[in-house]
Formats: structure tokens, C-alpha cells, sequence
């Protein structure tokens, strides 16, 4: 398992996920991603969880865990613990995000 991090506002969490989901084929869709969302949401500062998904990548069977860290009450730290393949792919679309919003 290899990790891949960042800190995001709250309102850019849910749209990055849905960025993640699209690079599974199949165990992170909608309601997985909504599972997240809302579990970041309902946290306080300081608080730390972590959820694991059984999910599909690259024709495999594996293990997505995604750990939130509520730094600040609207800036939550997301870490993504995966294959390395994902993880790598992941950290590319974390690169290609903070680009298309200027961050």
C-alpha cells in the first residue's frame, strides 16, 4: 500500500473523490464517495477516521482506505491508501486538480 495526501477545502472534497471513483472500476462509485463526504462533514477539528473500501483496480481485487484528518473545520487533510499504481495515479490527478483551480 502506498499513500497519496492532500489537504482540500470541504467543498472540493466530494468533486476529487468523484475524480478517484472514476479511476476504479468498481467498489468506490456514488454511494462510497457520498460515505466520505458525509463522515468528513459531521467531524470535528482534530478528529481523525478511516474508512476501507474492497474495491476493483486494473482488473484485480484491492484494498482502498481513505483517512480523514479534520485539520480545520472546513479543511479537511485526505489520505488515500492504495496499490501503488492507483496511488500513483491518484497523486497525477491531485497535480492535474490544483491546477484547474489555480491552487
Amino acid at each position: 500500500m502506498q499513500e497519496s495526501s492532500m489537504n482540500f477545502d470541504m467543498e472540493n472534497v466530494e468533486p476529487f473523490l468523484q475524480r478517484v471513483s472514476s479511476l476504479i472500476s468498481s467498489g468506490f462509485g456514488g454511494q462510497e464517495v457520498a460515505k466520505v463526504v458525509a463522515m468528513a462533514k459531521q467531524m470535528g477539528v482534530d478528529d481523525e477516521r478511516e474508512l476501507e473500501f474492497r474495491i476493483q483496480y486494473d482488473g484485480k481485487p484491492a484494498v482502498l482506505r481513505v483517512r480523514v484528518f479534520m485539520d480545520d473545520v472546513d479543511a479537511p487533510d485526505l489520505y488515500f491508501f492504495s496499490p501503488e499504481s492507483l496511488a500513483e495515479r491518484i497523486d497525477a490527478e491531485m497535480e492535474k486538480f490544483c491546477e484547474e483551480l489555480g491552487i
